[in-house]
């Protein structure tokens, strides 16, 4: 009985070893992004028909079964109450097959890339790498959704060339690369159970294969796998196309996502930032006149929005009010809420009554011989002032009367600067860093950025293996645990070399920062790959009980 159990404890032990082997340099699969295709105007994701085809041939998978389309056909998919009606035609547009299918699926080019047909992105058709899922909508039986699934690399080198101009440079479209992908990642711009993102201006301008540019898949290879972080944590790396020569913090230029609070809470890394330090607070009337009626010399100053001025005359300014005021005022942000123009009376004044460190209008009261409305936030500001339909570049503006004879005023002029909300990176600003500053990517976000580091996302060990690849700009990398929770052993796979690390010895205190240069190839791509400690020590039975241990790659 006793060499049995010896035989079956010696068993055991054999298969637990079997089953324990440090997984051998590999590069890991990246973060996958789930992107609603919106339609050609950009008003809405749901689509009644759509009609796919591919650069080589496709594969249409169902959970039970594919089946082939051949290059050069299309696919038309519509819904209706008894599933998916796939319609295929060829070059010529002559019908080869029609059939149904119950279920949601997917389209697959493995040699190509998937295009929609009559969908332009970026003056070019539309082509996408990854694959087509199509999801219907449980409440519409007529409607469903095409989501483009495709690792979050890729989906970069389409959004990057869309959201910069390529003429900016290479560490200007680095420093893109970095934000763009911190909001690919960010589970705070979720938009959908179905999808993470859409490809409008609403997350992420995202026009496909069709838009990558070498000079952008250069910038996105060689920041692979870098986010910005700030305690521990992915930032959220907002930015806008011109601050206008000195940025807004996060509170006064936002609500709250989930609560519509405004200000929003703070983020300590997003705060007002001057373009030069000689720039004092633009709070007052003043100083925001002073600022943005003229042209100091900045990192904006390259922009065509730089400066700009709007002009309306009293009659046109009150038409403009009147219906703005009511689109507006179903926001919350305008109060009283204006739902009848009859309501609105003769215009007054305009008086704003808070800005930003930026000059940025946070709230401010129009005032008529009817009512006084209070309008907050920049976004409201922007879109409750229209000229010829248009926004406002931004709330960095500042409003001057043409006063007559007799005191009475006919024009307002709104002089003002940037493009956008104006928080975070400005683009054009991270141009001029780059170009005419010779800067580094690094420094640029860490301007408009403050208190950050850069590396790689943090995850969060337990019982599974994770690998992680990323690109060292430099021979430097800190291993990063916040709170070893009382784990003694980590090993790590660094690029092929086995890494035994005793945190016990390392520190005595929860916090671990650990320096791994030399396993490092610089200018290269790199693999790391965790191990868990209940697998270091064998321990299976251990394994659903081991706290997780969230850890990451200081690399800048």
């Amino acid at each position: 009985m006793g060499n049995k159990i010896i035989t079956l404890i010696f068993a055991l032990f054999l298969t637990a070893i079997m089953n324990f082997s440090l997984p051998t340099f590999a590069y890991p699969s990246n973060a996958m992004v789930s992107v609603g295709i919106m339609d050609s105007k950009y008003t809405t994701v749901e689509k009644t028909s759509v009609t796919i085809y591919g650069t080589d041939d496709v594969t249409i998978k169902t959970k039970d079964s594919e089946k082939e389309l051949l290059v050069g056909n299309y696919a038309q998919v519509t819904r209706g109450i008894n599933g998916y009606t796939i319609t295929v035609f060829d070059d010529d547009d002559k019908k080869v097959e029609s059939y149904l299918i119950s279920d949601d699926f997917s389209f697959i080019c493995r040699s190509g890339v998937l295009g929609i047909k009559d969908l332009v992105r970026g003056g070019k058709p539309a082509l996408y790498r990854g694959e087509f899922k199509i999801v219907g909508l449980s409440n519409k039986p007529d409607k469903f959704l095409l989501i483009n699934r495709l690792d979050v690399e890729y989906y970069l080198k389409g959004v990057v060339p869309s959201e910069m101009p390529v003429a900016f440079g290479l560490e200007a479209l680095k420093a893109q690369s970095v934000a763009a992908r911190n909001y690919s990642l960010s589970s705070r711009t979720k938009m959908s159970r179905y999808y993470d993102v859409v490809d409008s201006v609403a997350s992420q301008v995202y026009h496909g294969y069709n838009r990558e540019s070498s000079i952008a898949n250069k910038a996105i290879e060689q920041t692979h796998g870098i986010v910005a972080l700030y305690n521990d944590d992915m930032i959220i790396a907002v930015f806008s196309s011109t601050a206008g020569g000195y940025t807004e913090c996060y509170s006064n230029t936002f609500s709250d996502p989930i609560t519509k609070q405004f200000p929003a809470p703070p983020k300590a890394y997003l705060v007002p930032k001057p373009d030069l330090m000689k720039f004092k607070p633009l709070n007052t009337e003043d100083a925001a006149y002073e600022f943005y009626s003229t042209r100091p010399i900045s990192y904006d100053m390259f922009s065509p929005l730089y400066r700009w001025t709007r002009t309306w005359n009293k009659e046109e300014l009150e038409k403009v009010l009147k219906s703005t005021l009511i689109v507006q005022s179903k926001t919350g942000f305008v109060q009283p809420a204006l739902t009848n123009s009859n309501d609105f009376g003769e215009l007054k004044e305009i008086k704003v009554t808070k800005r930003g460190e930026s000059g940025k209008i946070i709230s401010m009261e129009i005032v008529t011989d009817k009512n006084t409305f209070t309008i907050e936030k920049e976004l409201i500001i922007r879109r409750a002032f229209t000229k010829d339909g248009k926004a406002l570049p931004s709330a960095n503006v500042v409003f001057k009367y043409d006063v007559d004879d007799k005191g009475n005023w006919s024009d307002i002029v709104a002089y003002g600067g940037g493009f956008g909300h104006g928080c975070g990176m400005s683009q054009f600003g991270a141009m001029y860093m780059a170009q005419r500053c010779h800067m580094s990517f690094e420094t640029i976000l860490k301007h408009y950025y403050q208190g950050i580091c850069l590396g790689t996302n943090p995850v969060e060990l337990k019982d599974k293996y994770i690998s992680q690849s990323f690109y060292a700009p430099k021979k430097h990398a800190i291993l990063v645990i916040p709170n070893k929770n009382d784990t003694e052993v980590l090993q790590l796979n660094i690029n092929n070399h086995i890494v035994n690390l005793n945190l016990g010895n390392a520190s005595k205190k929860q916090r671990c920062e650990i320096d791994i240069s030399k396993y490092i190839r610089e200018g290269e791509l790199n693999v790391i790959t965790f191990t868990p400690a209940c697998q270091n020590r064998l321990d299976i039975r251990q394994m659903s009980k081991v706290k997780p241990l969230k850890l990451y790659i200081k690399l800048m």
